[in-house]
């Protein structure tokens, strides 16, 4: 059997990482939900939409 055509895989990324993206810089946070910027220290919205 083919491992890569088994319909049951769970792995891989997200469908959307959008909520990580930060919308002053674009850097992408570590954490999840995100809170802050790495970048440039830019609060983030996160999955619930703008602070």
């Amino acid at each position: 059997m083919n491992p890569a055509a088994d319909p049951d895989d769970q792995g891989g990324d997200p469908v959307c990482w959008m909520s990580r993206v930060c919308p002053d810089c674009g850097g992408l946070a570590a954490e999840d939900p995100p809170t802050r910027c790495e970048r440039c220290g830019a609060t983030l919205p996160g999955p619930e939409g703008p602070v």
